[in-house]
Formats: C-alpha cells, sequence, structure tokens
C-alpha cells in the first residue's frame, strides 16, 4: 500500500495575530488558535514581530503563547538585508510586515506550503508577490 504524503503547512504571524494570541479580544485569540491548530508544520513569529506586538518571551503573561508558538525567526544581517529591499520594493509594508516576508521566504525552504496569518492582506500580498514562492495568505 502506498503511503500517503501530506503537505505540512508552517504558519507565520504578523504583528496583529501576535498582539491577538497575547492579549486580544477572545475572537481574534480564538481565530490565531485555530489557526495555529491547523499548521502542522508548526508557527514562526518573527523577531521584529515580536518586539512590535510586545511579546517578552520571559514574562508570565507570554506562556500561553510561548508554549503555542515556541519558534522565533531571529534578524539577523542577511534578514535585515533581504527585509530593508522587500520594504524598498513595497513602500506601504511595514518593517515588521518585511520581516513577516523574510521569515516567510525562509520558512518556505522547510514546508511545502506557508501560510502568513496577517489584519494587512493587501500589503503581505504586495510582499509576497516579490518572492520566488506562492504563500497563503490569511486574512485576521
Amino acid at each position: 500500500m502506498a503511503r500517503r504524503r501530506f503537505k505540512r503547512r508552517r504558519l507565520v504571524l504578523d504583528n496583529q495575530a501576535a498582539s491577538a494570541l497575547l492579549r486580544g479580544p477572545a475572537t481574534k485569540r480564538r481565530q490565531v488558535v485555530e489557526a495555529l491548530a491547523a499548521a502542522d508544520g508548526g508557527a514562526v513569529v518573527p523577531t521584529g514581530v515580536r518586539v512590535e506586538a510586545g511579546w517578552d518571551r520571559r514574562a508570565a503573561p507570554a506562556a500561553p503563547a510561548n508554549r503555542l508558538v515556541p519558534d522565533d525567526d531571529p534578524l539577523d544581517r542577511p534578514g535585515a538585508d533581504r527585509a530593508s529591499e522587500l520594504r524598498a520594493s513595497v513602500p506601504a509594508a511595514s518593517v515588521a510586515d518585511a520581516c513577516v516576508g523574510v521569515t516567510a521566504e525562509r520558512a518556505a525552504t522547510q514546508a511545502a506550503l506557508v501560510e502568513i496569518l496577517t489584519s494587512d492582506p493587501g500589503d503581505m500580498a504586495a510582499l509576497t508577490a516579490q518572492l520566488d514562492r506562492h504563500f497563503d495568505i490569511r486574512r485576521l
């Protein structure tokens, strides 16, 4: 019998998704938790997004979010250069949005499907259009 191959879905959170997970209204938090549950390849948050959202992993109130999203994508030198390049291509995008684009691009090397959970699908679509892969953009 042939083994079935399942696509692995990796989820990238933007600032609003991270903020909703930390302290958002119940309906928004539930949306994020549902998206996390569907991400069989795990989830990741760019460190630039964590800063903008005020997500201090050492703080006690962050413990539930830390368990749900244990992975950070650090903003290293190559990532910062790529984020600067993306932001220059899409001037309406924020720094955090550009970091989401970099993280999605990196995640695409590890997962068959990368989904971005965002409150700004227009900017995310413009940013991901600059990348070589297709990304699913999910509105929060």
